[in-house]
């Protein structure tokens, strides 16, 4: 004999309708709250070489043009100038003699690289990017241990105020004083490993990367006049002096913005948060579907349940819209997901799952209901212990997926 039904069950299952249903309306209303959509470069568009001026800066666009006016003094106490080096094309880069690891390996690599070059009448010049700590003595000793012939390779200090301006606003690299626990001793300073060919007039032509071999071939063959310095690593130019910000140079005049989502029309714009809002009906249904078998109510039971498919119907149909007008319309698989560290890992773990059981949930619920309908109570029940959690699992993840992809 069926038990009563018992009315906090019902005052439970109207609680939690109202509390899982109240956010949809912000769901579906993301077009005036949602974060602005990413940037997504079109195949062939150039990417300009970057540079950040500290550990949390923004990535800027690296646009060096002239090397300004600047006095260092090299290994030998000597003071030289800009001027000194016109006349011939150089090379610089950038360390700190108390560096333990990236350094010595970026040295290492320009003295051999020095005897590479050695037929080419030009100058090397390392700077280091501690100068209050590299006086004349200490780069004197550090030169020594790398063989340098002053004529030919400078290793230089000077006043901090010029050298850091030289650094940031002269050749436009990453590099900054470590603080706090990143300080560790040989980790006093951050810098990258690049090398910035400069011309005879002072002109600045390229930039290479130390550690990557061909770049450092490519180099070779660009100060033996073989080829010109190619595209990828020129300097950029952007309008005024002052660099700009990855992102304004792809949203401003600098080059054409394009973003998938602007692609789509309007109807489409909707669509991520239509998915979660019937996602998370489907929630709702399929729990007060359980309630109601629970408290005896069996028509009630069979009408959610029915409704809920409809639901899980309707969102599918959304779905492949939703995919389709981004590949019509954005030649685009998607939104990717941006966190990183363990949220990433926490995200695909969720979302190979989710895509997974989705895959069983119609042929499931399709099962599971037909049984129902024809009264085969025991053959229903056995599919439905089944089919209920996966069915379940999936409307809720889908509605995570959805806020860890558009609102974390």
């Amino acid at each position: 004999m069926i038990s009563p039904p018992k009315p906090e069950s019902l005052v439970k299952a109207i609680l939690f309708l109202v509390a899982f249903l109240g956010p949809c309306e912000a769901l579906i209303g993301q077009e005036s709250e949602e974060t602005p959509a990413e940037i997504v470069i079109e195949p062939g568009t150039k990417i300009p070489l970057t540079y950040r001026d500290g550990k949390d800066g923004d990535y800027r666009v690296w646009n060096p043009e002239k090397v300004d006016d600047f006095t260092l003094v090299d290994q030998t106490g000597t003071p030289f100038t800009n001027e000194d080096l016109l006349g011939k094309p150089w090379i610089v880069n950038f360390v700190f003699t108390r560096c333990s690891y990236q350094c010595p390996l970026t040295c290492k690599t320009m003295m051999e690289f020095n005897k590479r070059i050695s037929d080419i009448d030009c100058r090397i010049v390392t700077i280091t990017v501690d100068p209050e700590h590299d006086d004349v003595d200490r780069m004197q000793i550090y030169s020594e241990i790398w063989g340098a012939d002053p004529e030919r390779w400078i290793f230089a200090t000077g006043e901090p105020e010029v050298v850091w301006d030289l650094i940031r606003k002269g050749f436009k690299i990453s590099a900054w004083e470590n603080v706090g626990t990143d300080r560790v001793p040989g980790m006093e300073f951050a810098h990258d490993n690049n090398i910035i060919h400069v011309s005879a007039d002072g002109e600045v032509l390229g930039r290479y990367d130390s550690v990557v071999a061909d770049d450092m071939t490519t180099l070779k063959n660009v100060l033996e006049g073989e080829i010109e310095t190619p595209e990828d690593h020129r300097p950029t130019a952007v309008e005024g002096d002052e660099s700009v910000t990855i992102r304004e140079y792809f949203e401003g005049d600098q080059a054409e913005p394009v973003n998938p989502l602007d692609k789509l029309p309007a109807w489409a714009k909707r669509l991520p948060g239509v998915i979660a809002m019937l996602n998370s009906l489907a929630t709702v249904l399929l729990i007060l579907g359980y309630i109601f078998i629970k408290s005896g109510y069996t028509s009630l039971h069979k009408k959610s349940m029915l409704f809920a498919f409809g639901v899980s119907v309707a969102f599918l149909a959304c779905y492949l819209s939703y995919h389709f007008a981004l590949h019509y319309y954005a030649d685009s698989p998607g939104k990717p997901f941006e966190g990183t560290g363990t949220i990433r890992i926490v995200y695909f773990s969720i979302l190979i799952s989710h895509v997974i059981l989705a895959a069983l949930v119609p042929v499931l619920a399709i099962v599971t209901i037909i049984k129902g309908l024809r009264a085969s109570w025991d053959s229903h029940r056995r599919w439905a212990r089944v089919t209920f959690p996966i069915w379940l699992y999936v409307s809720v993840t889908g509605v995570i997926i959805y806020w860890m992809l558009y609102r974390l």
